[in-house]
């Protein structure tokens, strides 16, 4: 408790000195000026590796040779301790050789002398510029910093895109490549009555002149995640006394689990279960989602599932000062800041017939980026037959208003499912009560779908429509009929909307060598009177050599009246300054420009990003100059900023940012300057089994300087002289496999007693996973058949390993000239053998089987040969 009590003490300060001294003297992690990032890697529409380690150093990216090599499938491997790598490009002919001390680099023949400041080595890896692997490698590759994604193109034909095309070939249309469940063993992280939380936190101090006299206003938000009686908590605390809409600020709390496993409330088979500040869907034509109020959810959903048929909400916390920025298939959609209560809501963004991809781009006060992805194909979003999905919640808001959901959805065949709800929620000043059914029919290239509803007071609505895909472009179309149904979505009106018709087209147009991704909706809606309503919006964007351009355009017409708008985008890297630019212009009635946005960011040494912004009002002219120093690497972040206008307004503040988090088996204080609050986080312990009981005990080594594996990628982390490594950052509420990177360890004879575990990670819970690592032995020999007396050597014999329980531990077919080898066999009794389905498909028979025996500290077992003869023999 002392601790514990220790801890909450340095959050509330804040202040390095002094946590410092409440670490008891633990100083942070050293760090460089190196930013470490983490990059999707893709070439076309495929996904090579979720994420991949990179560092920016000012300008320049510096990416893992040897990682990168292995995803191209290209003959270059990497020797970090020698700081040497070599292979071949593409064919034997084309030498690639590269030695960082001596400053050499030899490729194809040609031989160029090193930059060795585009060079960074590391214990995994050596990390090479960008630039200088495109002239290296036959790749362009393209970096998109704010998605932090990475496009290989390649300029030749790669030994892996053959793979790809045969796997393409055996997928559905735009489906995405995903890893397999490797079978690893699952980590339960069990919930505690209390833990000491992580906290991401914010203090802020600014001051100003705006006309009206000098201000000075402080404020502080933190964002707190931890076990409580036996759930896991969220807790959102902001104060901002100088806030003249609610100077006492906000608390938010939640209380819940989510488990992908479906393992909730028993017979339930609940995914979601919350209790606190909880969301409520929305409902198709009835309700939009609600993020804000105290209540109860509960549901069996899949995580990973669109929150409704057709539409999909992404919602989460955001803390003050932080903005983020919606993509949809690769092109800018929505942009929000933080909202009072601490939270961003995208509700019901419109799926597609075919690929879903959002991206949410995270952008902090002190220049802090972080990235979140989700991914969907609608055609293959059907409910499996006799499957029932259902979710129920309800909540009141800060107006005491209640809204409460119950909705099912139910397979009843192959390509057939049901939807039904029943709602309650406030319509203007009126609470209203609906009823909702709907079919949907998953064809073979193309989704059907009828929906209808009853209001309480009377009113109805139907609703037919089609989803399907021509070439690169996905297209819905519907129309909607209603008697007398208001609603959240048809508010009351004096005239109302009779009858609705929809369509939207969503993709891409190719061009060489570029995609322009596109979208356009169009709206008809019929009024009572006989009146009409038409709304058109449009959007294109495009993305080539680091420029990426959007303009989004809106056009209405009401009762003759026409109004129009839109909206530029465009952000361009040139010589390591980000610049970023808005323009809004209207079209109709009047042409006219509304405002210009620029923002330009520079990175500069030690971490320190320069950030300089203009903004320009047309219809009252003025304009406000910003600038800002932020520091968003090491223990804290910290910023500088300050703004003047043409109206001679002036301010400047200071804001401080810090993560805190504990290493629960060191007892370690964690801090950074990136936050750590809203994911989960790893501490991997590596160590050497002499007694092979799986649990490090006395006599039993730790194992420095091992790697890891997630998901099939490796990863930076790596073990101490203790050997552990602790990862964060971890995507909560999926399944995350990690193992160690047999690679990594100095000793081949030491492998892993397991493959891996699965464990999934959640927010403010650390999960300790320790790697038992065996001296495993070695067996070779050579099979021969006996022909005539005559002893010769036969391969492609098939041989097994069979240990305890009469389970076959290991296979190994014998090669041409006979010989075999059995690596990496652990310690106990074996009977080796040829596989007698093998003898006896062809006839054979053998003259015996070898007992192995393996022990602790690795054996080596030469000559174990077989003879087998020919069954008439």
């Amino acid at each position: 408790m002392q601790f514990a009590a220790r801890f909450l003490l340095c959050a509330l300060l804040a202040i390095g000195p002094a946590l410092d001294a409440c670490a008891q003297g633990q100083q942070p992690a050293p760090h460089t000026d190196a930013s470490v990032l983490l990059f999707e890697v893709r070439m076309g529409r495929h996904v090579l590796a979720d994420a991949i380690t990179a560092y920016q150093v000012e300008r320049e990216i510096l990416l893992p040779l040897g990682e990168l090599s292995r995803l191209l499938t290209l003959a270059i491997s990497t020797t970090p301790a020698e700081a040497r790598a070599s292979g071949y490009v593409l064919s034997e002919e084309r030498v690639f050789s590269l030695d960082v001390i001596e400053r050499e680099v030899i490729n194809g023949g040609r031989r160029e002398l090193l930059d060795r400041a585009m060079v960074k080595l590391a214990a995994d890896d050596i990390y090479v510029s960008s630039t200088l692997l495109a002239r290296w490698l036959p790749v362009d590759i393209g970096i998109d910093l704010p998605s932090l994604s990475l496009t290989i193109t390649p300029r030749e034909k790669l030994p892996m895109q053959a793979g790809l095309e045969r796997r393409q070939r055996g997928q559905a249309k735009g489906a995405r490549d995903r890893a397999s469940d490797p079978g690893f063993a699952r980590h339960d992280a069990p919930y505690n009555l209390a833990s000491v939380p992580f906290i991401d936190q914010t203090i802020g101090l600014s001051m100003s002149d705006t006309g009206s006299g000098r201000r000075t206003e402080s404020n502080y938000s933190a964002y707190l995640t931890s076990d409580l009686l036996g759930m896991q908590a969220s807790l959102f605390a902001t104060r901002n006394p100088g806030d003249p809409r609610n100077p006492s600020g906000q608390l938010r709390l939640t209380l819940g689990r989510n488990d992908p496993d479906a393992g909730l409330l028993g017979l339930l088979h609940a995914r979601t279960a919350l209790v606190g500040s909880v969301a409520v869907p929305g409902l198709p034509n009835i309700s939009y989602s609600s993020s804000t109020g105290n209540g109860a959810a509960l549901s069996n959903r899949p995580l990973n599932q669109p929150t409704r048929f057709d539409k999909h909400t992404l919602q989460g916390d955001l803390p003050p000062g932080w903005d983020v920025e919606l993509y949809y298939n690769e092109a800018l959609v929505g942009f929000q800041q933080a909202s009072p209560d601490g939270k961003y809501t995208f509700a019901d963004m419109p799926l597609a017939y075919g690929p879903n991809e959002f991206r949410l781009v995270f952008h902090g006060p002190l220049g802090q980026l972080r990235v979140e992805r989700q991914s969907f194909l609608l055609e293959q979003s059907a409910v499996a037959p006799g499957a029932l999905y259902y979710s129920v919640a309800q909540h009141r808001d800060r107006d005491g208003r209640t809204r409460s959901l119950a909705q099912f959805e139910w397979g009843l065949a192959s390509h057939l499912s049901a939807t039904g709800a029943l709602a309650r929620l406030p319509v203007g000043a009126v609470e209203q009560r609906y009823s909702h059914l709907g079919l949907h029919g998953y064809l073979k290239s193309f989704i059907l779908s009828g929906e209808v509803a009853r209001a309480g007071d009377g009113g109805q609505m139907a609703q037919a429509s089609i989803k399907t895909r021509i070439g690169n472009l996905s297209v819905s179309a519907s129309r909607a009929q209603l008697d007398g149904f208001t609603s959240e979505v048809f508010q009351p009106a004096r005239d109302p909307v009779r009858s609705r018709d929809e369509i939207r087209v969503d993709g891409a147009l190719l061009a060489p060598g570029v995609a322009f991704p596109v979208s356009l909706q169009a709206r008809r809606d019929t009024l009572a009177s006989g009146l009409e309503a038409t709304q058109l919006q449009g959007r294109v964007s495009a993305y080539r050599n680091g420029m990426a351009l959007s303009n989004a355009l809106r056009w209405q017409s009401v009762g003759g009246n026409k109004y129009a708008d839109g909206v530029v985008q465009a952000s361009r890297r040139v010589a390591g300054v980000s610049i970023n630019g808005q323009l809004d212009y209207a079209i109709a009635p009047d042409a006219d420009l509304r405002s210009l946005a620029l923002s330009a960011d520079y990175h500069m040494a030690a971490g320190v990003v320069a950030n300089l912004g203009l903004v320009r009002w047309f219809a009252d002219p003025h304009y406000r100059l910003t600038g800002a120093l932020n520091k968003s690497l090491g223990s804290f972040g910290l910023g500088l900023n300050g703004f003047y206008t043409s109206r001679r307004e002036f301010g400047a503040g200071v804001q401080l940012f810090m993560a805190l988090g504990l290493e629960p088996r060191q007892r370690r204080i964690m801090t950074d300057a990136q936050p750590m609050a809203g994911t989960g986080a790893a501490s991997l312990r590596v160590f050497l089994d002499r007694n092979l009981n799986g649990v490090m005990d006395e006599g039993d080594e730790p194992v420095p300087n091992a790697g890891f594996t997630l998901n099939g990628g490796s990863h930076l982390a790596r073990t101490d002289a203790n050997g552990v490594a602790y990862v964060s950052r971890l995507p909560a509420y999926m399944h995350l496999d990690i193992g160690v990177d047999s690679d990594t360890v100095e000793d081949p004879q030491l492998q892993p007693q397991v493959k891996g575990l699965r464990v999934v990670p959640r927010p403010g819970k650390v999960s300790q996973l320790d790697f038992a690592l065996s001296m495993t032995g070695e067996v070779d020999g050579t099979t021969f058949v006996l022909v005539d007396g005559v002893r010769r050597p036969i391969g492609d014999l098939e041989l097994e390993l069979v240990g305890h329980g009469r389970k076959v531990a290991a296979t190994m077919k014998s090669s041409s000239d006979g010989y075999y080898v059995i690596p990496a066999v652990f310690p106990g009794l074996y009977l080796l053998r040829i596989a007698p389905a093998q003898l006896a498909r062809l006839g054979l028979s053998d003259t015996g089987m070898h007992l192995i025996e393996i022990a602790p500290d690795g054996t080596i077992l030469n000559a174990r040969d077989f003879i087998i003869v020919a069954g008439n023999q």
